[in-house]
């Protein structure tokens, strides 16, 4: 039996979800594409093709959804407990993703494990709909 993975959003330390507001934000259409591409990547997690999924630097990989010419990037990590963590989103707007938008996944990372091993407040908070 295939174990599923379980996608799980960052959170900052006030509560906020960027990625879930990246998501409300986005055409309605758009959104849809991009959580079907996020309930692939429950369902097979490292085994999705390289049209679906790229790793991007050390643990940082990256989910790549596309609708109506406008390509999605999601920014995850595998933690713990088969947990997919996003910790980034953007419209990628060039050839190449910037270097800013991989070390703010990186820093975040970087963030939720300090957060998940000496603080109460939830680094992450399952996906939702």
């Amino acid at each position: 039996m295939l174990v599923k993975w379980e996608v799980w959003f960052y959170q900052s330390a006030r509560g906020e979800s960027p990625i879930g507001a990246f998501l409300e934000d986005l055409p309605v259409k758009a959104r849809a594409k991009c959580l079907a591409y996020m309930e692939q990547l429950e369902e097979h997690g490292f085994e999705l093709p390289r049209s679906f999924i790229a790793k991007i630097r050390g643990n940082i990989w990256e989910l790549r959804p596309e609708w109506a010419g406008t390509e999605y990037r999601f920014f995850y990590v595998a933690m713990v407990g088969r947990r997919l963590v996003v910790l980034h989103a953007i419209k990628k707007k060039s050839q190449k993703v910037k270097e800013r938008d991989i070390t703010l996944a990186e820093a975040r990372y970087a963030e939720v494990v300090e957060r998940w091993q000496h603080e109460e407040t939830p680094p992450i908070r399952p996906r939702t709909n």
